[in-house]
């Protein structure tokens, strides 16, 4: 990771600290005043001896996920928003100059790799697509609409890691309207463990001024 870490330190840290992003180990973390949190984490796969080959993921948590998820908690003793709590997330796909194996799919074509011979050129494409590209997403999805047209959107690959309806219910718990909650509630592939839960969960919010 020392290799990995030297790499950001040089070429993301800038760009994400520029943004507000504050930098723990290979991930980066965003909240806004709304208690939603993004997170750019940085992890590498040992595949090639002569290269850092490595993958860049956003994840989402808003806040409201984060309190369905510790709903058994009192609020005062939720743990710390942490990336382990997504509820959206994407991979940030290298151009082929930069990727790992470029012409595969699925998850080995969002593999970066950088050796010796290239590291300043990946470095700064990283640094330029972050500017240009991932973070005004980034900036997108971490407001809850443009998180909810997303999520609800055919697009593949999803962003969501959750149901559609659920996520849903979840993310927007503090903007629908009873009679808006109840439509999606009626969804068939909803189970009655989960309507009971999200009523008692939405109440309790709603008392709590959650």
């Amino acid at each position: 990771m020392t290799i990995l870490n030297d790499f950001l330190r040089e070429y993301v840290t800038p760009v994400m600290s520029a943004a507000g992003f504050k930098k723990k180990g290979a991930e980066y973390r965003f909240t806004n005043e709304a208690g939603d949190s993004a997170f750019l984490t940085f992890s590498t796969t040992r595949i090639a001896p002569q290269a850092c080959v490595f993958f860049a993921t956003c994840s989402f948590v808003p806040e409201p996920y984060w309190a369905w998820l510790n709903r058994r908690q009192a609020e005062a003793k939720f743990p710390p928003t942490d990336a382990s709590g997504v509820l959206a997330a994407y991979s940030v796909l290298p151009p082929d100059a930069f990727a790992h194996a470029p012409a595969s799919c699925g998850l080995a074509r969002a593999r970066w790799a950088f050796s010796d011979r290239n590291r300043s050129d990946v470095g700064r494409g990283l640094a330029g697509q972050l500017k240009t590209e991932e973070l005004p997403r980034i900036e997108h999805l971490l407001m809850r609409p443009g998180l909810l047209a997303e999520i609800t959107s055919s697009r593949s690959p999803s962003v969501r890691r959750w149901g559609a309806v659920q996520s849903e219910l979840v993310l927007m718990a503090d903007h629908y309207t009873t009679q808006q909650q109840e439509t999606l509630l009626a969804a068939t592939d909803l189970d009655d463990t989960f309507r009971r839960d999200y009523r008692e969960w939405v109440a309790k919010r709603a008392t709590s001024g959650g």
